[in-house]
């Protein structure tokens, strides 16, 4: 799994960078509205259904009703689809404006509906089998979407295709990728454990909807407030759509790698979660908060690492592979490494709200940060630009990580000296990356929580039988 993922996010990176060498700045900017919204929607008007399977699989399926249970969850799947459809090729006009600033770009809305489709299957798809803890599997179904798209989607922008095919060209890689998880579905559906009793739907529904229903405003909110910025930048720059437009291109240009870390915090994310849960169910609860806890603090050291690393050598790549022409990209990364690895962090630590049923927490964060990421732009953007933009997102970041820390908190987590590290070692990358190598390297010589962890790590036996020696 880690070296596809390696592998994976190699692809995604030199993708993004080729997308930014064979488009102008405005069609890059297309792009990163049209992947933007595709990804936004999806679990947004699916109501959060195929998301409560990861928490849920394990309950029904072993009491012999996941067949039930999952032809409950995919027949609500489909009603939710069919109703988003059938509005957005209804007023094809007022999403071309919504998304593009282009209301009359129909063929592009349309493109982008269909990406909307291929997305839906494969998200149920990869939700139910990474709910089994298939983890190969969900790696081999993220790595063929990658490359498939890497791979298609630089070939058809070489032979001068353009925005609308590469949406459609992306909807063509993300079917082809749900190929492993539905042959491995297919084997293994047979031998599941059957009930003798009924499934009782009511009682099903009344557990499932209020954890899909805050799983959904999380959804919600969070899908927003990824996006919110981008939408502002295009919608408050002053200029038009094209400069608009333009900003947008900048601003992703300066996201490719540090969005990198928030995609791998996703699926290191979504993988640890139904172990969490099996844990929980097993009644393991201090188990649990001491996994999350040593997973946060492991997260927060290298990907602080790895930023510094990335930032030292970013003025090469921008000035070789992207011809010297997204300066303001560059410039502004520091600050998008820095709230990107809040975002990661707020990623996998809500996973402990989710177990404990308690996700409203994450939503009201969530909101929260939503609230001031909007006010701040409104503020900021007209006054500093696109930098303007990226210090309201700074901010806003900081503050959802806070709200997530206060909510644990509440849960029964533990908060200790390490929590202070986890949030404080991304943000010295704004203050170069020798301070962030030297934070991060200091803390883990002189602290005695960090010590413990990397003690109880090293000696921990499925590491080292992992490692294939006496120790790590």
């Amino acid at each position: 799994m880690l070296a596809m993922t390696v592998v994976q996010r190699a692809f995604g990176f030199f993708r993004g960078i080729l997308f930014c060498r064979l488009m102008d700045d405005a069609s890059v900017g297309q792009w990163a509205m049209a992947f933007g919204f595709i990804t936004m929607i999806t679990p947004i008007m699916l109501m959060g259904m195929p998301g409560s399977l990861p928490r849920f699989v394990e309950h029904y399926r072993s009491r012999g009703h996941l067949n039930a249970f999952v032809r409950r969850l995919a027949i609500g799947t489909i009603v939710c689809a069919l109703v988003f459809l059938a509005a957005l090729f209804g007023a094809p006009d007022w999403f071309g404006w919504l998304i593009f600033l282009q209301p009359q770009n129909r063929a592009l809305v349309h493109a982008v509906g269909i990406g909307v489709l291929s997305i839906i299957v494969y998200y149920f798809v990869n939700e139910l089998v990474s709910a089994l803890r298939q983890v190969r599997i969900v790696s081999s179904m993220q790595f063929i979407q990658s490359v498939g798209f890497t791979l298609l989607g630089v070939t058809w922008l070489s032979i001068g295709g353009g925005l609308t095919g590469l949406v459609l060209v992306f909807a063509v890689a993300t079917l082809l990728a749900i190929i492993p998880g539905m042959i491995t579905l297919a084997r293994g559906w047979r031998g599941l454990p059957v009930s003798g009793s009924p499934l009782n739907t009511s009682k099903m529904w009344r557990r499932i909807l209020p954890y899909a229903g805050a799983l959904w405003v999380m959804n919600l909110l969070a899908n927003l407030f990824e996006l919110s910025d981008r939408y502002m930048i295009l919608h408050l720059t002053a200029g038009g759509e094209s400069i608009g437009q333009a900003a947008v291109g900048q601003y992703h240009s300066g996201r490719i790698i540090p969005v990198l870390l928030m995609s791998l915090a996703t699926m290191i994310s979504g993988v640890l979660l139904p172990y969490l849960a099996a844990d929980w169910e097993a009644g393991q609860k201090q188990a649990v908060r001491t996994r999350l806890r040593e997973t946060l603090f492991a997260i927060s050291a290298l990907f602080t690492l790895g930023a510094a690393v990335a930032l030292w050598i970013a003025p090469t790549l921008f000035t070789t592979l992207l011809q010297d022409r997204y300066q303001a990209g560059l410039t502004l990364m520091p600050m998008a490494f820095t709230f990107c690895i809040w975002a990661a962090l707020a990623t996998i630590a809500q996973n402990y709200l989710w177990v404990t049923e308690q996700g409203k927490w994450a939503g009201l964060a969530l909101a929260i940060g939503l609230a001031a990421n909007l006010a701040l732009n409104a503020f900021l953007l007209p006054r500093w630009g696109l930098h303007g933009a990226v210090v309201a997102t700074l901010c806003s970041h900081g503050i959802v990580l806070l709200g997530i820390w206060v909510a644990l908190w509440a849960c029964g987590f533990r908060l200790d000296q390490s929590t202070c590290f986890i949030t404080l070692w991304p943000a010295c990358l704004v203050a170069g990356p020798w301070v962030a190598i030297v934070s991060v390297i200091a803390v883990l010589v002189v602290s005695q929580d960090a010590r413990q962890i990397i003690a109880r790590w090293s000696h921990d036996p499925r590491l080292r039988r992992l490692c294939g020696s006496g120790s790590c």
